[in-house]
């Protein structure tokens, strides 16, 4: 995409360079962890993009989402540092502010069947593996799993309905599932490249579509 699209996106040509060339270097470091500056490497893509939540949206959007972004950037550190609970707390709270946000913005016209159903169906069909392996985390892993699902719900019904926006959520949940699959079900070579990209990319076309929406 040129630099006049994402100008007109709220996104500046600089920022998503910053964003991406941060994000792929987590990424392809990820078969070299643990090595110096890989935590802060991790959260840095998501603290580019709460700069541009900032800097480009106003009022009570402009908190939801930086406090989102922000939580979200805490629960990588957190994750990082191998503090599951406290690092899927971070991330419930993030999901919440998305999804007042998303609601906030609800469509009142017909439901959007379809989009619906693509939310509810994997969260709901990974939950039915993941929950019965997570022991003692059960209950925070079933609230967490809840409110991501709540997130995507929002995105779905949004009264602009935004590719960008539904397809970063979808983008999101899915990241989701692959923590839980991978940590309590059968964990898989690929998991931390897959996970990270689809959550990096999730994050981006979330804050997108919300620039999108909100500019128009």
């Amino acid at each position: 995409m040129n630099q006049a699209s994402t100008r007109k996106a709220g996104i500046s040509g600089a920022s998503l360079l910053a964003f991406s060339i941060t994000g792929l270097a987590f990424v392809v470091g990820i078969g070299y962890l643990p090595y110096p500056g890989a935590v802060p490497l991790k959260a840095l893509p998501i603290l580019i993009l709460v700069g541009v939540a900032w800097r480009e949206l106003q009022g009570r959007v402009r908190l939801l989402m930086a406090a989102a972004l922000v939580l979200s950037a805490c629960g990588d550190i957190l994750l990082e540092l191998n503090l599951f609970a406290p690092g899927l707390g971070s991330f419930l709270v993030a999901q919440l502010c998305y999804a007042r946000h998303f609601f906030s913005r609800r469509g009142t016209g017909g439901l959007p069947y379809l989009r619906l159903a693509l939310v509810l169906l994997l969260p709901l069909a990974v939950s039915g593996q993941v929950l019965p392996e997570t022991g003692d985390l059960m209950v925070p892993v079933a609230v967490y799993m809840t409110a991501i699902t709540v997130m995507g719900l929002g995105a779905a019904l949004h009264h602009k309905p935004s590719a960008l926006l539904f397809t970063g959520a979808l983008l999101f949940i899915a990241s989701d599932c692959m923590i839980g699959i991978n940590r309590f079900v059968m964990p898989f070579s690929t998991a931390r490249h897959a996970i990270m990209l689809t959550y990096y990319l999730g994050q981006l076309l979330i804050l997108w579509g919300v620039l999108t929406s909100e500019k128009h």
